[in-house]
This record gives structure tokens, sequence and C-alpha cells, in this order.
């Protein structure tokens, strides 16, 4: 039995219809999540300081208190003391602080799932035009 060219692009437009749609939602859900998990960030900027033998970040929150912790971040790694730095704090939790943005938190998982969506709806959309060929 012979498949004809229309009946597989046919085939290969609902397949991807739906693992477009499905997997892109799924992906595209997943990322809004992460993104919603990690919570809101507030931006500062913090400068390295020298305490002790070891290097730290220190940063004020919105009640005007001093936070620190050990620069011990990728973006830290190069710094000397006196140098400043951009940082990120929970206002719930200021004495926790990140030194890479969060608007970051599940953008991958978040760009892969708008791709897939992307695909799903072209191939339904190919695969409603190929049904009046």
């Amino acid at each position: 039995m012979a498949v004809h060219a229309l009946d597989f692009a046919g085939i290969m437009s609902e397949i991807l219809t739906l693992v477009g749609l499905i997997i892109g939602a799924v992906l595209y859900i997943v990322g809004l999540s992460v993104r919603g998990i990690s919570g809101r960030w507030t931006r500062t900027s913090a400068v390295i300081a020298a305490a002790g033998p070891a290097t730290v970040i220190r940063w004020f929150d919105n009640d005007g208190d001093v936070h620190e912790r050990a620069a011990d971040t990728h973006e830290t790694h190069q710094l000397v003391p006196g140098d400043d730095v951009r940082v990120w704090f929970r206002n719930r939790q200021p004495e926790k602080c990140r030194t890479h943005d969060p608007d970051l938190d599940g953008k991958g998982l978040r760009l892969i799932g708008l791709v897939l969506l992307g695909i799903g709806v072209l191939a339904g959309v190919a695969g409603i035009v190929l049904m009046f060929l």
C-alpha cells in the first residue's frame, strides 16, 4: 500500500500539532510557575567588602538594615573590595540575596514552550489547508 505525499504531510501535521500544542503548553506553564515560585525580588546596589580573610557582599534592605553574605558567586569572583555589584533580595527575607537576575528563572522553559506552541499552531493550520487539497 503506497502512502501519498499529501497523506504523509497530513499525518505529520497532526503529530506536530498535538506534540507542539500539548508539550508546548505544559513547558510554558512550568516556566511561568518556576518564575512565580521564586517570588518577588527587590533590586539594590551592594558593595564588596573585606571581612577578615574572606570577602563579603553588603547591602541595605528597604528598612535601612545592613545585611551581608559571602561573595562566592560567579558574578563576584573577579571583584575586589570596594567594587559595586547589583543584588536582588526578598522583602520577607532580606538577609538572603542573589547576584543573578531573577527574571531569567524559567526563561528557557518559557521560550521552548512558545516555540513549540508556534510549531503546533502552524502545523494545525497546515493540516487544515491539506484537508482541502
